[in-house]
């Protein structure tokens, strides 16, 4: 699972570094040309709309492993011990299993019903399944990370170390 997780966390640092160098440059394609030439690209903004779709849900399941994602963690915080290991296992369950039920079993049947029509973007006549292939993709990482996270409040995964020391360097901001 160790090998797992970095490797969904290289693949998701560096696909998230791509996603936003090609909307930056795509951006500053559109406003070039729309400003300085006068003739905008038909292109570009439908290309930064998908691009940013892909980004927010790609980098939300890795905020989700760098525990840099909004939470409400009064609670945990308060709580030591047995109950604070069964009050993260629990709020890792219900993460983990809103992410299998709406973005991996609902991303899937909307990628196969919008395979299944044909349907494709008007601009870049791309079809629309690809763009919404990154709800199933998004959804199977956010489980397997709180699959992970529910081990190791287990103790049987040890694969988090630099989510921790993040999570205590926040702490210490915080304090």
């Amino acid at each position: 699972m160790n090998k797992l997780i970095k490797t969904l966390d290289y693949l998701l640092s560096r696909i998230s570094i791509i996603l936003m160098s090609v909307l930056v440059l795509s951006v500053l394609l559109q406003v070039f040309m729309r400003y300085i030439i006068g003739s905008p690209v038909t292109f570009t903004e439908e290309l930064s709309r998908f691009l940013l779709i892909w980004l927010g849900l790609l980098t939300a399941s890795y905020a989700y492993r760098q525990r840099l994602h909004l939470a409400l963690d009064l609670l945990v915080h308060k709580l030591q011990g047995r109950r604070k290991v069964v009050l993260n296992i629990i709020i890792h369950s219900l993460i983990g299993l809103f992410s299998l039920a709406v973005l991996v079993v609902g991303g899937m049947q909307l990628v196969y019903l919008t395979f299944i029509l044909d349907q494709y973007s008007s601009a870049l006549g791309v079809s629309m399944a690809v763009v919404y292939l990154v709800l199933p993709i998004s959804g199977i990482t956010i489980t397997i990370y709180a699959v992970d996270f529910i081990l190791q409040e287990l103790g049987l995964s040890e694969s988090n170390k630099a989510a921790d020391v993040t999570s205590e360097n926040e702490d210490i901001h915080t304090a």
